[in-house]
């Protein structure tokens, strides 16, 4: 009688306790921003770091775009998952079990990013008014700095989006390449992304700069088990910024640690997405 008892508890908790927790490999997703090969480069010391942590192996995991990587993202493909704050509040509304961990600090920002809108040094477009009919050049329709904030800016120089044609050009240096070469009058990037350009900042000035928003997320991509989910932030707030471990860990990824978050820092991402249409 006792071995049937154990039995049946046996068959109980293996059917009933998250599969995260009997994982020995965690899917780590991140949102293509850059190459494929930059984003595994930047990101590998975090997951040997995750490794040690958890006990468990970590996979990076890059999709060719950011609708591969939402589409994924919102099927619960992901344990751990770093994007922009709008496609976060995306899958947080398809995935009601994700939870933000913390919020990524970068040397030369901190933990608020900013979008601004580029032209030619030369270019006779002295506003941002001054783009109605024009062509423009963005990254992604998903990326927060490089698409969304600047509609938001449009729409502040009471611009409407049919007021322009906007082509998708998937990452920062083509989206400058196409205002240089003329396919573009103006484009879309991160205001810290101009100086690190391939052509050369100093080629491009500045139509105007957003409000803040919170920079990148990390979060727990779908539900597991709480003493695993628990093990993750622990482990990334550990990552303070400044630290000389979240030196060693973050600094090929560009950043520097992280900030501890929760759904209410996103509420402004929220409304700027309503503002745009885009929520």
């Amino acid at each position: 009688m006792k071995k049937l008892v154990f039995l049946l508890v046996a068959v109980v908790c293996i059917t009933v306790l998250p599969l995260t927790s009997m994982a020995t490999e965690l899917k780590f997703g991140l949102l293509p921003r850059l190459t494929e090969k930059e984003m595994i480069d930047g990101f590998t010391p975090l997951a040997q770091y995750l490794e040690k942590e958890l006990g468990v192996k970590v996979k990076l995991v890059v999709p060719k775009d950011f609708d591969t990587w939402t589409s994924e993202a919102k099927a619960g493909a992901y344990d751990i998952a770093y994007t922009n704050p709008y496609l976060y509040v995306v899958v947080k509304k398809a995935v009601k079990d994700a939870q933000p961990i913390g919020i990524a600090s970068e040397p030369e920002i901190g933990t608020k990013l900013y979008g601004t809108i580029i032209v030619k040094k030369d270019s006779p477009i002295k506003s941002i008014a001054e783009l109605k009919g024009k062509t423009i050049a963005a990254t992604d329709p998903g990326s927060a700095g490089a698409y969304l904030v600047q509609m938001l800016m449009l729409q502040k120089a009471k611009l409407k989006k049919e007021d322009v044609k906007i082509i998708f050009e998937k990452k920062r240096d083509p989206v400058a390449e196409a205002v240089l070469a003329g396919k573009a009058d103006a484009g879309f990037l991160r205001d810290d992304d101009v100086e690190k350009l391939k052509v050369g900042g100093d080629k491009f000035r500045r139509l105007g700069k957003s409000d803040p928003i919170p920079n990148w997320v990390i979060f727990i991509g779908k539900k597991m088990d709480p003493a695993m989910a628990t093990k993750i932030k622990n482990a990334i707030l550990k990552l303070k910024p400044g630290d000389l471990q979240s030196v060693k860990v973050l600094a090929p990824a560009r950043t520097d640690g992280f900030v501890p978050a929760t759904d209410k820092d996103f509420n402004i991402m929220i409304n700027a997405a309503k503002a745009a249409g885009a929520y």
